[in-house]
């Protein structure tokens, strides 16, 4: 649950696993904690390009260099996530 950062989705995903009446697969935790993350990556790069943009009309290329980096990270983890649940 550590992947989870918004309180309301934890509290949501507490809730979930506390009214299983039988124990969660470990394959099912992993597929939601999985799919948690992605969305917490997608949200993250949104708000990276619109940060990108604003850099590219202010002409701040030192700050387009590293909010483009942190997004190529980004993109990297997020390509990682997709293959481990296609199961590749």
């Amino acid at each position: 649950m550590d992947v989870v950062e918004d309180p309301a989705q934890r509290a949501l995903l507490a809730e979930a696993l506390l009214a299983e009446t039988k124990p969660p697969e470990e394959s099912e935790v992993s597929s939601a904690m999985q799919e948690l993350e992605e969305r917490a990556i997608g949200v993250r790069l949104r708000d990276l390009r619109a940060l990108i943009a604003e850099a590219e009309r202010r002409g701040d290329f030192s700050e387009l260099t590293r909010l483009t980096q942190q997004k190529l990270e980004l993109d990297r983890k997020l390509r990682e996530l997709h293959r481990r649940l296609d199961g590749v």
